[in-house]
């Protein structure tokens, strides 16, 4: 019995941390994708040369993959936590792929806040 609650617990916090890393990254993503376009308009203006607009984007993929690896262990926490309950699911019970969306358009709005 312990072990069950230990079980969710362990869970739960890898849930929660996951997705304060989540906001953290996202933030972090958005900040790149102004970083690129700053770097690209220096270029067109003849400030900067092209390796700044190249190391702008590295940088944003390396925070793309990064968030995506987030969302892949969140999900696997979450499912984690779920077989920690004793539960599962029904394929019929699980979000459209437009639910998802919807969720991930409400965090993003709440992160601009």
């Amino acid at each position: 019995m312990l072990t069950g609650f230990q079980q969710v617990e362990d869970s739960l916090a890898t849930v929660r941390i996951l997705s304060q890393q989540m906001v953290q990254q996202t933030a972090a993503a958005r900040s790149a994708e102004e970083f690129v376009k700053l770097e690209t308009a220096r270029y067109e203006t003849g400030i900067d040369p092209y390796v700044n607009v190249v190391t702008a984007q590295t940088t944003l993929l390396s925070d793309q993959q990064t968030l995506a690896n987030l969302h892949v262990l969140e999900m696997t926490a979450s499912v984690q936590l779920i077989e920690a309950l004793g539960g599962g699911w029904d394929r019929s019970q699980l979000p459209t792929p437009a639910e998802v969306s919807k969720k991930l358009d409400k965090t993003d709005t709440a992160i601009q806040k």
